[in-house]
């Protein structure tokens, strides 16, 4: 930012030169209100509102799915702004995100160290929605900095994309849900995943396909330190790794069938 120093040096210096890591904070604390919900200037403009037919969904996902079971999963006892478990659901699939995935500067060891460190980053990454586009969310997140005098911070993308949906009446979606069922299993159909893949190629223009996630098998704990996979099952109600792999020839089969 220019006035920083150019090196870590005494923290007594910082009397008299600028804080890179109180300069990243105080811009990072624009980017969202005091609730968590996103801040930046023109982010969530295109957002659209869910379809009656998504709505449906998520009212029948919020009658069949335990809140507790949800709760004790992520090791909390409430949801943002004291939601219902009804709109918690909504806003996951619904409401756009800015979140802080790490961030480092200075010495964070043990004992003092009295240091002004010359650098700070973050690492964020900012969850799209319908009808959100990864280009203006990076061109609005600039902006946004640039209009309060945090120009300076360098904003480097390292990946992303545009969200994708699938409509439920999708003859993909229905052929998971056939072969789901056949294996006795009655799923609940969700609007949108709160994860992300490259899902858009196929449904955005040019080729505006349905794509979608499927199969049997149990996992859990994604991206976190306890993230598992079940190989082989000791439960014959849960799929290992062998049937989890016969589900799609499955599903294959069915979709030929639909098409």
């Amino acid at each position: 930012m220019g006035r920083g120093p150019g090196k870590d040096v005494h923290s007594s210096n910082r009397a008299r030169l600028d804080s890179p890591a109180f300069h990243l904070v105080q811009a990072l604390a624009t980017l969202v209100t005091p609730e968590g919900d996103p801040a930046i200037d023109g982010f969530a403009d295109a957002v659209r509102k869910p379809t009656a037919a998504e709505s449906a969904l998520i009212d029948r996902a919020a009658a069949r799915l335990d809140e507790a079971t949800a709760k004790r999963l992520l090791s909390t006892t409430r949801w943002s702004h004291d939601s219902s478990w009804r709109v918690a659901l909504e806003r996951m699939a619904f409401v756009p995100t800015v979140n802080i995935e790490g961030l480092v500067s200075g010495y964070t060891g043990p004992g003092g160290k009295t240091v002004l460190p010359q650098r700070a980053v973050a690492k964020l990454d900012l969850r799209l929605v319908p009808d959100m586009t990864f280009d203006g969310a990076v061109a609005a997140l600039r902006a946004h900095l640039a209009k309060r005098g945090f120009g300076d911070i360098e904003v480097n993308p390292s990946g992303g994309y545009d969200p994708t949906t699938t409509s439920a009446d999708a003859s993909l979606v229905r052929a998971q849900v056939a072969v789901y069922q056949r294996a006795g299993l009655d799923p609940v159909l969700w609007p949108r995943l709160g994860g992300s893949y490259p899902g858009y190629v196929f449904t955005n223009p040019p080729l505006r396909l349905p794509a979608g996630h499927f199969g049997l098998g149990h996992g859990g704990g994604a991206h976190a330190p306890d993230e598992y996979l079940v190989i082989e099952s000791a439960n014959s109600k849960v799929r290992g790794w062998d049937g989890a792999v016969r589900s799609y020839v499955d599903y294959l089969d069915e979709l030929a069938t639909i098409a």
